[in-house]
C-alpha cells in the first residue's frame, strides 16, 4: 500500500534531524561551559599543579661572579615537598628554569663575590617579573622570594 502523504513523512524526518542537531549543539555548549568552570577543581583534585618560573641573577657592580647561589623548587608536582639547591662559585649572569607547586615559596638568593652587588629576578613563564631584589650592600646576598598563587592558572596581578 502506497503512502498517501510522502511530504508528511519527509517533514517529520527533517524536524527530527533539526531537533537532534539542536540537542547535540546544546550538549557541546553545555560541556564546554561546564569544563571551563570546573577545570580548576579538576586540576586541584588530581594534584600536580605547578608554576613554570625562571630564576635569574646578575652583577650590578663588581666581579661577574657569585660565591653562592641558592634556590628552591618542586622536584615533583604531585608531592608538596620542595628542594633547596645550592651552587658554589657561579659565573654571572646566571639563570635556570624550575617548577614550583601552587601555594609554595619560590626563592632565589645570590651572594656576590667580594664587595660586589648582585640582583635577582623571578619570572613567571619566562616573561612576567613576579619578584626582584638587589643586594642591600656590598657582599650581601640579593634575595627574591614570592609565594606562588594557590589557584592554578590564576596568578594575581
Amino acid at each position: 500500500m502506497a503512502d498517501r502523504n510522502p511530504s508528511s513523512r519527509s517533514s517529520r524526518g527533517t524536524l527530527f534531524l533539526i531537533l537532534l542537531g539542536f540537542l547535540v549543539a546544546a550538549l557541546v555548549v553545555g560541556g564546554v561551559l561546564w569544563a571551563r568552570s570546573n577545570i580548576t577543581w579538576i586540576k586541584e583534585q588530581r594534584g600536580g599543579n605547578g608554576w613554570y618560573l625562571t630564576y635569574e641573577a646578575r652583577t650590578v657592580r663588581g666581579e661577574d661572579r657569585a660565591t653562592a647561589v641558592r634556590y628552591r623548587y618542586s622536584p615533583d608536582q604531585f608531592k608538596t615537598k620542595h628542594r633547596d639547591e645550592q651552587l658554589g662559585s657561579t659565573k654571572l649572569p646566571w639563570s635556570t628554569k624550575v617548577v614550583v607547586n601552587t601555594g609554595a615559596e619560590a626563592r632565589v638568593e645570590v651572594t656576590p663575590a667580594g664587595d660586589g652587588i648582585a640582583s635577582c629576578r623571578i619570572l613567571l613563564d619566562g616573561v612576567r617579573v613576579v619578584a626582584k631584589g638587589t643586594s642591600p650592600g656590598p657582599g650581601k646576598p640579593a634575595v627574591c622570594d614570592v609565594i606562588t598563587s594557590s589557584t592554578p592558572e590564576k596568578w594575581p596581578r
